[in-house]
């Protein structure tokens, strides 16, 4: 599965770029499964690839005002539009360390185009 993750407020928090809680094992995870992770963004995209560089993330980071060298399967984002293409998949907004969002759900991901939700204490 191609799945892409939003940056600011998803991936990173919207205010102080901090990295959302459990976001570095849960990208891990992802790709251990044979999915493909990749980012994209709505501000400058270089901003972002210093930002996951120094995380220790891999990835390429896209525009989402251009248009997208494969057709991602799941759009995880903290505000979804309906342009974006596949199922979307909203999380809270990750704003900073003083107001984190939570944690992704690694597996809700991995059978989200199942139908599947899967919920753990």
């Amino acid at each position: 599965m191609n799945i892409i993750f939003d940056l600011s407020g998803t991936v990173f928090g919207s205010s102080d770029r901090s990295l959302r809680p459990g976001m570095k094992e849960a990208i891990q995870a992802l790709r251990d499964s044979g999915n493909t992770v990749e980012f994209w963004t709505s501000d400058p995209s270089e901003n972002f690839e210093e930002l996951l560089g120094r995380e220790g993330i891999e990835g390429r980071v896209f525009s989402k005002w251009e248009p997208l060298p494969f057709v991602p399967d799941i759009c995880v984002d903290d505000e979804p539009h309906g342009w974006m293409p596949g199922h979307h998949y909203k999380v809270p907004k990750h704003v900073s360390r003083q107001y984190p969002g939570s944690s992704i759900l690694v597996a809700e991901l991995i059978y989200i185009s199942e139908k599947m939700n899967f919920f753990w204490d």
